[in-house]
C-alpha cells in the first residue's frame, strides 16, 4: 500500500514508527519493506493472508500517522521477498539509498492513486531493489 505522512516524520520519529512495527511484525509472522520519502510511504507486507488483512484493517489503517492509504497489490506469492525481515526500512532522500544499482526515481513523483494503478506491479519491482542479499 502507499499512504501520506500527516505531519513531516523526523528520524526519530522513523525509528520509534520502526521499532514498533518490527516488534508486532515478529510476534505476528509479517515480514516486509517500508519506504519512506518527503512524508509518502510505500509498504510491502507478507506473512498468513488473515493475518495481514487483520493487522491493516486494525492498525495500519487506523494509524494516525498517514492518510490516504491505497492498497496496490494483495495477492498471494509463492515465498516471502523479505522474509528475513520483521520490516525492512529504507528512507528514500538518502543520497547513499539513492546510490543502489537500479534506484528507481518513482518516490520523487507524489504517490497519487491516478499515478500508481498505471503500474502496480512497477512498484513491487521497486520494493524488490531492496531485499537483502543473504
Amino acid at each position: 500500500y502507499v499512504s501520506a505522512a500527516t505531519h513531516p516524520l523526523d528520524k526519530a520519529d522513523l525509528l520509534q514508527m520502526l521499532k514498533e512495527a518490527r516488534e508486532r511484525n515478529q510476534q505476528l509472522g509479517v515480514t516486509g519493506l517500508l519506504l519512506y520519502k518527503g512524508g509518502d510511504f510505500i509498504q510491502l507486507l507478507e506473512g498468513d493472508k488473515a493475518t495481514v488483512k487483520a493487522l491493516f484493517q486494525d492498525s495500519i489503517r487506523k494509524a494516525p500517522r498517514h492518510r490516504n492509504i491505497q492498497v496496490l497489490i494483495e495477492d498471494e506469492a509463492p515465498k516471502r521477498l523479505f522474509a528475513d525481515w520483521s520490516m525492512g526500512f529504507r528512507n528514500l532522500a538518502d543520497p547513499v539509498v539513492q546510490m543502489t544499482p537500479g534506484f528507481s526515481q518513482f518516490m520523487n513523483t507524489p504517490l497519487r492513486r491516478t499515478n500508481l494503478q498505471q503500474d502496480a506491479c512497477g512498484h513491487l519491482g521497486l520494493l524488490t531493489l531492496f531485499k537483502p542479499d543473504f
